[in-house]
This record gives structure tokens, sequence and C-alpha cells, in this order.
């Protein structure tokens, strides 16, 4: 059984700590969508955010005044985009691509590679970070949450905010283009 979103913040109001639990659950995804604005799915501080993003909703929650007419997920929405934009500020600024680049400079440099079936690894791995690079950002996201971290496309769906039909959609329109880049190399 579902329960109303509206009687689950009601109750975190009030300090219950199993409606808070929940609401941390129904609200991963927006600190997910959050998160992916301003980090890589891959980068590892995306992982520590998320717990950040846990934090500020747990406080929210001591500092929510309903006097002001705000409905409470206007108000932790606004709380998180501005808290994320404020630390990817200050942790400095990162994209998609500088990290791709940053993945196929160590490509390229790997060194001593002792055979030559190493090398054709590495060649193919290159060839594909290179070809994953040329995916929008959205399909590149969900490459990697799929293939690299084993994330289910239901999961994927939560976490990016976005409907399960379309990371299906965009995950076999990505593949699709990575075959075709794959085959012209």
């Amino acid at each position: 059984m579902d329960i109303d979103i509206n009687h689950i913040i009601q109750q975190s109001l009030k300090g219950d700590k199993n409606f808070q639990e929940i609401l941390l659950k129904r609200l991963r995804p927006l600190i997910y969508k959050n998160i992916y604005k301003y980090w890589d799915v891959w980068d590892t501080e995306a992982e520590d955010m998320a717990q950040e993003g846990y934090i500020v909703i747990l406080m929210s929650l001591k500092t929510f005044d309903s006097k002001k007419n705000v409905h409470y997920l206007h108000y932790i929405k606004t709380k998180l985009e501005y808290f994320y934009k404020n630390q990817h500020r200050k942790s400095g600024f990162r994209t998609n691509v500088s990290s791709l680049q940053e993945a196929l400079h160590e490509y390229k440099t790997a060194s001593s590679l002792s055979s030559i079936e190493r090398i054709a690894d590495q060649e193919e791995k290159y060839d594909l970070m290179k070809s994953i690079q040329n995916l929008s950002s959205e399909e590149q996201k969900i490459i990697y949450l799929y293939y690299f971290y084993g994330q289910s496309m239901q999961s994927i769906s939560m976490n990016l905010g976005i409907k399960y039909g379309k990371v299906r959609s965009l995950k076999r329109q990505a593949l699709s283009k990575l075959s075709i880049q794959m085959c012209r190399r």
C-alpha cells in the first residue's frame, strides 16, 4: 500500500523516525537528480553528496515553517538545488567531458604493456571511451550506471528522475550509436 506523501511529510515534521526514513527514500530521486546536474555519475564524490542531501532533508524538517504557506516539497526542492549548486561551486567545476578526457588520457598513457593482446585490449577500451564521449550526457549517465555500476534500469529511472520507458529507449539508442561508432574504427 502506497502512503500519501503529505501524510509522510506531516508525520516526519512531528519527529516520527519511521516516517522520516520513508521520506528519505521517497526523496532519493530528487537528491540524485540534483547531484547529476553537477557531478558525473561515476564520480566518487556523488555518493558523498547523496549523504549530504539526506542530512539537508533531515535538518530541513527542523527549520521548515508551515506558517509561510509553502508546501514542504517545494521548500526542500529549492533547498537541495541551492545546496548542491553551492557545493559544486566550492568543489570546483568538472564536466562529463573533462572526466572522460581524463579517463582517455589514462588509457593513452598506460605504460609498459607486455603483450599485443593487452595493447589491443587497451585500444578497444580507448575506442569505447572515445565513443561514449560522443553520446549525449543522459545517454552517458545511463551507460555508466547500467554497465559500469551494475544498476538496474528501474534504479536508474528513479535516480535520474526519468521515466522507465525513456531510460530503456535512451539505453537502446546509446548502444546503437556505440555499435555504429565502434564498427567504423
